[in-house]
């Protein structure tokens, strides 16, 4: 799996947890757990959350490789990774 975390500017953060295609987001103390594992090639059309904010920017398979981007909360000190990130290949 692919994941771009695509940077947008909050004083809180979202927390994520990985296990193969299943994608684990913690924010403000709840908790919302999304799986990959069986979506076919193409995007994924809608993706619904009980968050108070939806984690999942978009999520899209191709050639049988999962890309996601997450939305990641960064303060005002953000590094230069943060607030330029590539895609990451997670395990």
């Amino acid at each position: 799996m692919q994941v771009l975390y695509s940077p947008q500017r909050a004083d809180e953060k979202i927390k994520y947890t990985f296990n193969g295609e299943v994608i684990t987001a913690t924010f403000r103390g709840k908790t919302d757990t999304f799986d990959f594992t069986n979506m076919p090639n193409g995007k994924a059309e809608e993706i619904n959350t009980t968050l108070d904010v939806n984690p999942i920017v978009s999520a899209e398979r191709k050639e049988g490789v999962l890309y996601v981007k997450l939305l990641n909360f960064i303060g005002p000190d953000a590094t230069e990774e943060e607030r330029f990130p590539s895609w990451k290949e997670i395990e």
